[in-house]
């Protein structure tokens, strides 16, 4: 059974806790606590049902044909189990997430190398203190007219006061 299935699974509970971030703390332990209550109960259950001695009840129940006519109608019970109907969506659902995740990868690593390749060419340009105005804004040839028209605009920022 699923439900067996689901008590048994063992989760590295500190591995998850080191990437759990700070703010949801308190919310991963609750979820540890009820995980953990849920198991404890599961783990009461026997896997299979305790068998009926019936031959305890026909020598201690007086009527008769009463304790076979029981033991028939409980034989002859058959209770299905209910149909998996989220199954399906839960497993699509994992499919699109491991697609994101996928995707948030490849353009997390495409950002890095953007960023590495951007980290070389300030790494190869002079440092600021070095550097003239001039210099810095040859290759800036739209900070430099902002810059020559706010300054014909006597537009000076001076920040928050």
């Amino acid at each position: 059974m699923s439900v067996r299935r689901a008590g048994q699974r063992v989760f590295d509970w500190a591995k998850l806790a080191s990437r759990v971030p700070e703010e949801a703390k308190a919310e991963f332990g609750a979820f540890r606590a009820r995980h953990e209550a849920c198991r404890t109960s599961l783990a009461a259950y026997s896997e299979k049902p305790e068998t009926i001695d019936w031959n305890f009840y026909k020598r201690n129940i007086s009527l008769p044909g009463f304790v076979d006519s029981f033991q028939k109608q409980f034989e002859a019970l058959k209770i299905p189990l209910p149909k998996d109907t989220a199954s399906a969506a839960i497993e699509e659902q994992k499919k699109k997430f491991e697609a994101d995740a996928l995707k948030v990868i490849d353009e997390s690593k495409a950002k890095v190398i953007a960023l590495e390749k951007e980290l070389a060419v300030v790494k190869s340009q002079k440092p600021l203190e070095e550097m003239t105005i001039d210099e810095y804004l040859a290759d800036k040839p739209d900070l430099r007219r902002q810059i020559n028209e706010d300054t014909r605009n006597h537009n000076w920022y001076l920040g928050k006061e």
